[in-house]
């Protein structure tokens, strides 16, 4: 789930590919993340299979679209679609980037917490989640009841802190249920069911991102190439010209 691409959005893509005629042979089909990384798998012996499933390096294939200036313009593009919002989605975009924060997990929790909702509140008996990233009173007791909802503000101090569970937790499972249950709770062993729960949504949330992500922004352009060229292959096989 945390390779480069998780699997099964590779497959997925590369039998689209495959199904419109692209292959790395084709010109116009070829992306040498998802092509070289599928042809890399492909070519493994069963000797190599441990080696992958104990594979726990991340690399942020979003982070790295998002700093190209080829590919800035499409990321930040599809981030504002899916937070519906574009004030919200450059707040995240930013901030994940400068704290070193996976982008996908960024928008998962942010989905998780607000729905993307820079005003959301939520009561919990002696204090309140404010905002985007549902920063709580208690712990962040010197933000102005109004700075909570700057979501470019509550962006930064929510992933300024999700970073900081996740150099305490060396890992995006244990950091998640750290934001949600405290360090203390889960540090101890005591990590309640609800948080669990919690926890499970933000990696199924942040799978289907990097999905949508590489079927529209990576692998969407070249397949709708793909798809006209044949259309123009075709045309041009009855004798017919397109425009």
């Amino acid at each position: 789930m945390h390779t480069k691409l998780c699997q099964s959005c590779l497959t997925l893509i590369f039998a689209a590919m495959i199904a419109l005629g692209i292959t790395s042979c084709s010109a116009t089909g070829y992306h040498p993340d998802l092509d070289k990384e599928v042809i890399r798998l492909a070519s493994l012996d069963e000797s190599d299979f441990p080696s992958v499933i104990q594979n726990l390096d991340r690399d942020d294939l979003i982070a790295s679209y998002y700093r190209d200036g080829a590919t800035r313009k499409a990321t930040v593009d599809f981030f504002v679609s899916l937070a519906g919002s574009q004030e919200v989605a450059q707040a995240i975009l930013e901030n994940a980037d400068r704290c070193a924060v996976p982008t996908s997990i960024a928008f998962a929790l942010a989905y998780e917490e607000s729905r993307f909702q820079i005003n959301a509140v939520n009561r919990n008996g002696d204090s309140v989640d404010r905002g985007l990233f549902q920063l709580n009173s208690r712990s962040f007791p010197d933000v102005k009841l109004s700075e909570f909802f700057d979501p470019k503000l509550n962006a930064r101090l929510g992933l300024s802190h999700f970073q900081w569970n996740l150099q305490a937790a060396g890992n995006e499972v244990s950091a998640l249920a750290m934001y949600n249950a405290g360090n203390g709770s889960v540090s101890s062993g005591r990590t309640p069911q609800r948080t669990l729960n919690y926890v499970y949504r933000i990696l199924k949330y942040e799978e289907n991102i990097k999905a949508l992500f590489a079927a529209k922004v990576i692998a969407g352009p070249r397949l709708r190439e793909a798809a006209l060229n044949r259309e123009r292959f075709s045309f041009a096989g009855f004798g017919l010209k397109t425009q």
